[in-house]
C-alpha cells in the first residue's frame, strides 16, 4: 500500500502544465519549431536555449545536460526534492512550486508545511501526528479501497477512533535530519514510537489504529 499508483502519477503527468510551471521559475519559453518550446536551461550555464519543453506530451528535455522527463522529474531536479516529495507537492498543487527557488540546489528546508509544532508537549505532540495520519488517509486510494472492501469504512467510525493511514510524506513535512531542528523533533519522534532508530516512520505503508486510554 505504500507505492504510489501508476494510475495516479500518470494522471500528475498530463494534468500539470509544465510549461506554465517552468515559466513560474522564471524561465522564459519561446515557440521553436511546430511543436515545442525553449529557454536557457536552469540546470546549466549557457547563453544559447537549449532547454525543451514539449507541451503536446508534456515532457522536457535539458540538450546541455542530457536530462529530461515529467513534470515529477522537473521538480526533482529544480527544488532539490525526492520523488514523493515531488509527487506529493503535486498532488497538492503547493503554492511552493509556482515560486523561483533561485539557483538550483538540494534543499534542506521542507516545502510541505509542517503538520506538527515543535515545541508542543509529547501529548499534544504526538496527538498531532495522529491528526496527520488520519487527513492521510483519506488521501489515499488505495488506503480508501482497501477499508471499503474490508467493510470497514464509515465515517463516524474513522473520526472516533481517529484511524489513520502512514503514507511515508510525515518526514517530508520536517527539516531535514541534518539540520539541527530537524533532528531534535526527529529524536522526540523516535522516543515516542513515531519513528524508528533507522531513522524511518515506524508504521510506514501500514493502517494505523491507535489505542486511546
Amino acid at each position: 500500500m505504500g507505492r504510489i499508483p501508476e494510475t495516479e502519477l500518470d494522471s500528475l503527468k498530463s494534468s500539470v502544465d509544465l510549461a506554465a510551471l517552468v515559466r513560474s521559475k522564471g524561465i522564459e519559453l519561446k515557440k521553436h519549431g511546430s511543436k515545442d518550446l525553449a529557454g536557457l536551461s536552469p540546470f546549466t550555464e549557457e547563453k544559447t536555449p537549449s532547454f525543451i519543453v514539449t507541451p503536446g506530451k508534456n515532457l522536457w528535455h535539458c540538450m546541455s545536460s542530457g536530462q529530461g522527463g515529467s513534470v515529477i522529474d522537473f521538480v526533482m531536479k529544480y527544488d532539490g526534492v525526492s520523488f514523493r516529495e515531488a509527487v506529493e507537492l503535486l498532488r497538492t498543487k503547493n503554492p511552493s512550486l509556482y515560486r523561483s527557488a533561485g539557483p538550483v540546489r538540494k534543499s534542506t528546508v521542507p516545502k510541505l508545511p509542517p503538520p506538527i509544532e515543535f515545541d508542543a508537549d509529547d501529548q499534544t505532540l504526538f496527538g498531532q501526528v495522529l491528526a496527520y495520519y488520519a487527513g492521510r488517509l483519506k488521501e489515499n486510494k488505495a488506503a480508501v479501497d482497501y477499508l471499503k472492501k474490508r467493510g470497514l469504512w464509515e465515517e463516524e467510525a474513522l473520526a472516533t477512533f481517529r484511524i489513520g493511514y502512514a503514507d511515508r510524506t510525515l518526514g517530508l513535512t520536517l527539516p531535514h535530519k541534518n539540520r539541527k531542528d530537524g533532528a531534535e523533533i526527529r529524536t522526540r519522534l523516535q522516543r515516542l514510537g513515531i519513528y524508528r532508530e533507522s531513522g524511518h516512520e515506524h508504521f510506514n505503508g501500514s493502517l494505523v489504529f491507535p489505542v486511546i486510554d
